[in-house]
């Protein structure tokens, strides 16, 4: 067993493009320690802003963001429909931007939550106007990294609160580590405001998780890195399926696509997808904690096997039996106390850590791994048009 990133000590990083990336990736226990606690902070005005949003017994929800900040809300629907009780949709800004007519064609009561890492994205700062100009009563709750962001700063014509995660959440590197898992649970917890100091405890098993793949998984990435993996499919259900999106988008931006991945849910898989596993194909399964997907998730592992599929097949979390072939299990939760979303946002640290492995094995730095500019920290060239009021 080794830590994750031994072998690139920190007077090395520099010359390998990765002083910003690793350090974010190594430190996302502390950092949801600190999320929590900042939401302690601030949790009578957050709580009595929810409170008065959700008086509304029909206001729906959307979550939104854009990239990676679209795919929070893809990790969260499930986890808020469950504890709200009430209708709540993950729409991404970029949709809400070009569509606002079929993403609010009902004018009913709306509470937005909008994710964004800088807030600088043009896409953010669009779907609140959107909302305002379509929904005569939308409340606006806005949960970002960085206090001096257009999103943090933009007067909507609707209610609104702001919560700021820590500094360290600002990631620097290009790809989303940190900021990514520090505002899915700043999300996942303001669904819960009432029981914050219980989640407290939910807090901790989750870092210590994430400690544990961190500090004695390093040597099974850099084994997954001299594979020459040239796809990587990441599948999960529920929050687990979120999470394999922003798995599948993280090893793709830290090769610069060098790697293409995709992603899918365990039955969906089946239905056409399947074809793209070939002999350099990495199989990633995100396994639920709910006895009832297990089942659906056995028969496709069985079936992937018995194809000898991929050339390799690794499970995160319990579910990948012992087995003959080119195969291993990351364990996330051994006594499995962990909620799909909690091992969602937990499972999205081995992606994280493989993608910077696949990066400087191909030669390439982890904190800008896009040379030629294709892809940048904040997306560019977005320019914004006046809303048309095209017939539908």
């Amino acid at each position: 067993m080794s830590a994750a990133f031994s072998t690139f000590a920190p007077p090395s990083r520099p010359s390998l493009g990765a002083v910003h990336t690793i350090p974010e990736i190594l430190g996302q226990p502390a950092l949801w320690q600190a999320t929590w606690e900042g939401l302690r902070w601030e949790a009578k005005d957050l709580k009595a802003f929810m409170t008065e949003a959700l008086q509304a017994s029909d206001r729906e929800v959307v979550l939104t963001g854009a990239g990676s900040s679209a795919f929070i809300g893809e990790l969260l629907q499930g986890c808020y429909s469950r504890r709200l009780k009430r209708c709540v949709r993950a729409v991404p800004t970029t949709d809400i931007v070009t569509n606002p007519e079929e993403c609010f064609a009902q004018d009913v009561p709306t509470l937005l939550i909008s994710f964004g890492r800088s807030g600088n994205s043009p896409e953010s700062i669009a779907a609140l106007d959107r909302a305002d100009e379509c929904l005569s009563d939308v409340r606006h709750l806005i949960i970002t990294c960085n206090p001096g962001g257009d999103l943090a700063k933009h007067p909507t014509k609707h209610p609104r609160a702001v919560f700021v995660l820590p500094p360290a959440a600002d990631d620097k590197g290009l790809a989303m580590t940190g900021s990514f898992t520090s505002m899915a649970l700043a999300g996942m917890l303001m669904a819960d405001l009432d029981c914050l100091e219980y989640q407290g405890s939910r807090v901790r098993l989750m870092a210590a998780a994430a400690e544990r793949l961190l500090s004695s998984e390093g040597g099974r990435f850099r084994e997954l890195a001299r594979l020459g993996v040239r796809r990587a499919i990441f599948l999960g259900a529920g929050a687990l399926k979120g999470a394999a999106r922003e798995c599948h988008l993280k090893v793709q931006e830290l090769t610069n696509g060098s790697v293409m991945c995709s992603y899918d849910s365990f039955l969906g898989f089946r239905h056409g997808p399947k074809a793209a596993i070939d002999a350099e194909t990495l199989v990633v399964f995100l396994f639920s904690g709910r006895p009832g997907q297990k089942a659906y998730e056995q028969d496709l592992v069985k079936e992937i096997r018995d194809g000898n599929l991929g050339c390799f097949r690794l499970g995160v979390g319990a579910g990948l039996a012992p087995h003959e072939g080119p195969e291993a299990t990351i364990t996330l939760d051994e006594e499995g106390l962990l909620r799909d979303e909690e091992r969602a946002i937990c499972g999205v640290l081995v992606a994280q850590v493989l993608g910077v492995e696949l990066s400087i094995a191909q030669g390439l730095s982890p904190d800008n791994p896009s040379p030629c500019g294709s892809i940048s920290r904040v997306v560019q060239g977005v320019t914004i048009y006046p809303r048309a009021h095209d017939p539908l």
